[in-house]
């Protein structure tokens, strides 16, 4: 029950990120705007709790290009998307006593958006 509760979370979290995302739009909004739909749902984040070992424990997503990991980040840093940037979008819920949940798509921002890259349904089967 709680990862099918946690799955869709982390779903209406992911839909809150790709609806912000656009070129001009810093990474720390998108980040934010993940944050609030855990915090809404009485969820620990790093944003409201440095501390915290449980719920939200990372950032939002992160570039890729040459590397995996690069710059922009979608995270508590500022920094702004540009049309032509590549980013993944990864909100993720995790507790020991549960296990952990992840859903991530990489996009293309652009202009007006995005366009989503990730081609798969996202339907949980328990």
């Amino acid at each position: 029950e709680t990862v099918r509760e946690w799955y869709d979370l982390t779903l209406e979290a992911q839909e809150a990120a790709l609806d912000a995302i656009e070129a001009g739009v810093s990474g720390s909004d998108i980040h934010d705007a993940v944050c609030d739909v855990y915090e809404d749902a009485g969820l620990p984040t790093l944003r409201a709790d440095a501390t915290a070992e449980t719920g939200f424990i990372h950032t939002t997503g992160h570039g890729v290009g040459l590397d995996i990991h690069e710059y922009p980040r979608l995270s508590t840093q500022a920094n702004e998307l540009e049309a032509g940037h590549v980013v993944t979008v990864e909100p993720g819920l995790y507790d020991p006593a549960v296990g952990g949940v992840r859903i991530e798509d990489l996009v293309v921002v652009t202009e007006g958006g995005h366009e989503n890259l990730t081609d798969y349904g996202k339907r949980l089967e328990l």
